[in-house]
């Protein structure tokens, strides 16, 4: 087994390392740049698995549970709606029947979360004619364009086993595969699979925001808004009775919401780790900060919060700068992509400010969204830039 295990990691990193390889149009410093992007995720993902060996976590059960149980068990599992069983399904073979080690599944995992990466990476330089163009300045002394892909929570929650990686991956093939939909049906078909498998109200997210991006977007005639929105409005009622039972809302009446948000705020608000916080009494927009840039440095009580910390600052001033460079000019301006990723990213960063009260859980959700906010920041400022080369 350990030879089995030692094969198939290498096939990962070789693998994992090529992949830019099969996106035609990276410059050489895109393929530079993409390679220390690799090793930094792959020693991330090596710190996710020490730090779940040694602290536990849902991926170990991820991993262990189809161990233990059939393989009928785990399809019943799926056919009344559960996402674990998904997960089950598919560590099944890699876990059960060639029975690879924890750090092994680990680092496919990871391997799926870089190709995600890859394709964030690929979005921008699809939309970013020229990354000089793109004027924000630095961090702390390092440019933002284009290190700050490096933040560490985006890569450790996108490198470890659960529902986390393969959601991201989703997100990314997505809206990937949205540039070019008749070229990358099959990409867009298995990412809306995979995330209404797992988390079907983020696919309920992506739908509305990107048929209203559809919509809105200045550059489409007026009967291809029309066929485009319908498309996308024919998703979004197929699977909104099955959103309303996987969240096990039963309207959407404002009682019924706020009943729900109430409930789920109490039930994620426990203190399991020391990182419980009651959001019962804060603002709006205090909600919204808390799930965007917590933990800051009075929230400190461990290594893991320190780093998150830092990163919570970067963003925070990324934020301020994006804000400096007026967004909803940038918004107007931007085509029906860019349009639905602010419209997607203000959608589930209101809808999960109100639920978490955990800010261990606020950094693992903020991690399907942050992506996007940072490829409109990107935006925001590149647009800025070009107005001022016009002037």
């Amino acid at each position: 087994m350990l030879l089995l295990n030692v094969c198939i990691c290498s096939i990962i990193f070789l693998v994992g390392y090529n992949l830019k390889r099969a996106f035609p149009g990276f410059s050489k410093a895109d393929i530079r740049f993409l390679d220390k992007l690799f090793f930094h995720h792959f020693i991330i993902a090596i710190v996710f698995y020490f730090y779940v060996s040694i602290y536990g976590g849902d991926a170990t059960f991820y991993w262990d549970a189809p161990k233990t149980i059939s393989f009928e068990e785990i399809i019943n599992l799926i056919k009344q709606g559960s996402a674990s069983g998904v997960i089950y399904l598919i560590n099944y073979i890699p876990s059960k029947v060639l029975n690879l080690s924890f750090f092994t599944g680990n680092m496919s995992y990871a391997l799926l979360g870089y190709l995600g990466f890859i394709y964030f990476y690929r979005i921008s330089k699809n939309i970013f004619k020229e990354k000089s163009s793109i004027s924000g300045g630095k961090i702390f002394g390092i440019p933002i364009f284009p290190w700050i892909w490096f933040l560490p929570n985006l890569h450790f929650w996108s490198s470890g086993i659960g529902k986390d990686s393969i959601l991201f991956f989703s997100i990314a093939v997505f809206m990937y595969s949205l540039q070019n939909i008749k070229r990358n049906w099959l990409g867009l078909f298995i990412s809306l699979i995979l995330s209404l498998s797992i988390r079907p109200h983020i696919t309920l997210f992506l739908l509305v925001a990107f048929g209203i991006g559809y919509f809105l977007d200045g550059n489409l005639k007026g009967y291809q808004k029309v066929i485009i929105f319908l498309f996308f409005i024919a998703g979004f009622t197929s699977i909104f009775a099955y959103v309303l039972q996987f969240i096990q809302l039963e309207s959407l009446d404002a009682q019924a919401i706020s009943e729900y948000t109430s409930t789920k705020a109490l039930k994620l608000n426990k203190i399991t780790s020391g990182s419980g916080v009651d959001i019962s009494g804060y603002p709006f927009p205090a909600k919204v900060a808390t799930f965007l840039y917590r933990p800051l440095f009075f929230d400190i009580n461990g290594i893991m919060a320190i780093l998150a910390s830092f990163e919570n600052l970067v963003l925070l001033i990324f934020t301020f700068i994006v804000i400096k460079n007026k967004p909803m000019r940038a918004f107007k301006k931007g085509d029906f992509l860019i349009k639905g990723m602010l419209i997607f990213f203000l959608i589930g960063t209101m809808s999960f400010s109100l639920i978490l009260g955990n800010l261990g859980i606020m950094l693992r959700q903020k991690n399907m969204f942050i992506p996007v906010f940072i490829i409109f920041g990107f935006w925001t400022l590149y647009n800025n830039k070009l107005l001022k080369n016009t002037k």
